[in-house]
Formats: structure tokens, C-alpha cells, sequence
């Protein structure tokens, strides 16, 4: 009897709770919405209003989360990267419909990316970018400066292995390419942490279009900044190995200058959503969803620098960087292509560090 009774009580349909969601654009002013959601009133009502097609539930339920609440949801996770629990607490929602709100809006801002992230590819936006850089320490030419960071993740269930990075943790491997205000113009989510800086460069769409306007005669000379671990090409400068001369040295000396922009740039992405930085833990979702989040994450930083919401006081640069050994290439191809790039350097800092 005892064991029926257990039985009747577990089958009845657990009551529907209808739980008090604050809103926090009716109560808090811009600085605390920006210490919180990282955006301004203003902001995160155009995104609401922009993002409101895709997030809006076609349901009859009155009780039907409404959009502003599924994005103050998900820029709150992104923000904080604190339990999701804890976060639907503070919306009055469960930890299972704040999984959905993360999902819904990462999406959403994945499928709005190309107008927030975006190459400069026409002559005007490139001499835009160059005449930025070129503020920075002089350094001439540039219309981009790229590096990979480490994103943590939990263990996946598949090919674990190759998700280890050599950190040793499980991560994303993702390339940033920035500019001098820096924002990013082109993010890479999608590869494991053992992936190797040089080959996601090799592989992403920006590399094919320098390859492409590098080949063209009529094209004036653009260059990408990178670190050692990425190979000298007659587009992709790097720095000098062993440097001697003057010339030299001032070189290295304004490329560092020139190319902290993108390290100060993920730092600055990190410190905005602590959900990428490790203080936050790590990204509970699989590879596929954290890329998202990543790129979502990406898309909300570019917003923030466009209508110049202040930065985070505690700002740092990224202490995260994949810093991968430099990678002895081979193949007729990439001899050529790293022969041609040494011949420009040269001739770049004999013509333009020299003095």
C-alpha cells in the first residue's frame, strides 16, 4: 500500500510555478546595466528589437518568455559565465529555460555576424584601417593583426583527445583578426585546442583573400601582423628571429607595438564576457555550442566598441594566447611564398626602419 501510495503521488503532474520576472531595464540605470549585461539601455533594446523575429516563441501560453528577457538571460551568462541556475534565478526562470536562452541568443547573434564582423576588403575601408594602424607606431600598411587564444570547454565525448590543448585543458583553439580600435573583422571558432596557429591561419577565408589581392598587380601592398608561430609570407609579416641590426630591432620593436592591439583586444573580450575566461570556469556545452557562444560573444564586443561603452576598469590583455612553437613548413609552395615574404621584409625595414 505504502509503495502504491509512493507511486500516486510521483505520477501526479508536477504544478506549473509562475515566478516574478524583474525586469531590470524598468529599474537600474545605465552604468548598472552596463556593470551587468555589459550594454546600455539604448543597446539592448535595439538588439531586442533586432533579434526579436528569430526569438519570439510561437506558443499561445501566456507564460511565454519575452524577448527582452530571453536576452538579458543570455548577455547575463555571457557577462558573468556563472552557473546557469544562478542566472535564471535572477530572471525567474529555470536552469533549463536559461539553457534555451543562451542557445536562442547565440544563434541568433551567429546569424547577424557578417554586419558587426566584417574584412575591410574595398580600397576605402582598407586605407581607413592602414591610416589607424599606422597611428599606433608607424608601422605602414597594416590592415589587420592576428593571433589565437585558448577558450576552455568541458571534456567532449568525442575525439577528447585532440580537444587537449598544450595548456593541458580541454579547449577552442580561435583565431582573432582585429583592427586599431580593436574590434574583431574576422573570428574562427571551430577548431580543436591542439589545432596549430599556422594551420587554422592557412585554412580561414581571410588568408585566401591576401593570397588573392597579393597576386593582383593592380592591388597596393596590405600586410597582417603575427606572432612567430605564424609563417612569413609576402602578406603575413613577422617578426624577426635574432634580430641584430638597428633596423631590425626598431622593426620588431613597432610590429610588437603594432600587432598588442589583438592581444589587448581578446583581453578586453574576455574581461567584457567572463564565460571565455577561465576565472568564469569553463564553457559547458559541446564544441558546436561553444563556438556559438564564442562568436555571439564576439558580435556583442564589436557592438560595445561601436557605440563606445566603456571598458571594464579591470581590463588586462590576454593571458591566454596560444603561443604556438613556431612550424617548419614544407613544400615548394609555402618555400616560395616564405622566400618572397623574407625579400619584403627586408626591403621593408631597409626602406622604413633604417633610419
Amino acid at each position: 500500500m505504502t509503495h502504491l501510495l509512493y507511486l500516486a503521488q510521483h505520477s501526479l503532474r508536477k504544478a506549473r510555478v509562475f515566478r516574478d520576472r524583474t525586469q531590470p531595464l524598468d529599474c537600474m540605470d545605465d552604468d548598472e546595466l552596463i556593470a551587468r549585461y555589459r550594454l546600455p539601455r539604448t543597446c539592448i533594446i535595439e538588439l531586442c528589437d533586432e533579434l526579436r523575429n528569430e526569438l519570439t516563441r510561437p506558443t499561445a501560453r501566456s507564460s511565454a518568455l519575452s524577448v527582452p528577457t530571453q536576452v538579458l538571460t543570455a548577455l547575463r551568462f555571457f557577462a558573468t559565465g556563472s552557473m546557469q541556475r544562478v542566472t535564471g534565478d535572477l530572471h525567474g526562470i529555470s536552469q533549463a529555460s536559461t539553457s534555451r536562452c543562451v542557445n536562442a541568443v547565440a544563434s541568433a547573434l551567429c546569424r547577424t555576424a557578417p554586419r558587426y564582423i566584417k574584412f575591410p576588403a574595398d580600397e576605402a575601408s582598407q586605407r581607413q584601417t592602414v591610416g589607424d594602424f599606422y597611428k599606433i607606431a608607424g608601422f605602414p600598411n597594416v590592415v589587420g593583426c592576428v593571433d589565437g587564444t585558448q577558450i576552455a570547454i568541458t571534456s567532449p565525448s568525442i575525439n577528447e583527445h585532440v580537444y587537449m590543448c598544450r595548456k593541458g585543458y580541454h579547449s577552442l583553439n580561435v583565431q582573432g583578426i582585429c583592427d586599431a580600435r580593436l574590434q574583431f573583422i574576422n573570428v574562427v571558432a571551430k577548431y580543436p585546442g591542439s589545432a596549430h596557429d599556422s594551420f587554422i591561419w592557412r585554412n580561414c577565408a581571410v588568408y585566401h583573400f591576401m593570397e588573392q589581392q597579393e597576386a593582383d598587380p593592380n592591388a597596393n601592398q596590405r600586410w597582417i601582423l603575427g606572432d612567430s608561430a605564424y609563417p612569413l609570407s609576402p602578406f603575413t609579416m613577422t617578426p624577426v628571429t635574432n634580430a641584430t641590426t638597428a633596423a631590425e630591432l626598431r622593426y620588431n620593436k613597432k610590429h610588437a607595438q603594432t600587432r598588442n592591439t589583438v592581444e589587448r583586444a581578446f583581453g578586453l573580450l574576455k574581461m567584457r564576457f567572463r564565460c571565455l575566461h577561465k576565472t568564469g570556469g569553463c564553457l559547458q556545452s559541446p564544441p558546436q555550442g561553444c563556438a556559438k557562444v564564442i562568436s555571439a560573444c564576439t558580435v556583442l564586443h564589436n557592438i560595445c566598441i561601436q557605440n563606445a561603452v566603456p571598458a571594464p576598469t579591470d581590463e588586462f590583455e590576454d593571458d591566454d594566447s596560444s603561443q604556438h612553437p613556431t612550424e617548419t613548413v614544407v613544400g615548394d609552395d609555402h618555400s616560395v611564398s616564405l622566400r618572397n615574404g623574407a625579400r619584403i621584409r627586408k626591403n621593408l625595414i631597409d626602406r622604413r626602419f633604417n633610419n
